[in-house]
């Protein structure tokens, strides 16, 4: 079984975060935490620097099309972008 590696930030406070990365790591995830008060520029680099398959961020929509948006500028092959709230659910169906 190929384990699925998943950033996991926030935008602003990170217990949310944390709470999703346990879930995730829980039900088999590698998750790299990388806590709160993250730019989505750091949230891009990280991704692509530990060679994420998605990333899981708690923001807005406004930062999370900022994610996407950034994941094209950079030629990035856009991981799944989403929040804790879609994300967490649909995590077992992967």
């Amino acid at each position: 079984m190929v384990r699925d590696r998943v950033v996991v930030g926030a935008f602003g406070a990170d217990s949310r975060a944390r709470e999703i990365a346990r879930r995730l790591r829980d039900e088999g995830h590698e998750v790299v935490l990388v806590g709160g008060e993250q730019s989505a520029e750091q949230l891009v680099r990280t991704a692509v620097a530990e060679d994420a398959s998605r990333i899981v961020a708690d923001g807005d929509e406004d930062d999370l099309e900022r994610l996407r948006a950034l994941c094209a500028e950079l030629g990035v092959d856009a991981p799944q972008v989403g929040t804790p709230r879609c994300d967490a659910a649909n995590a077992r169906e992967r």
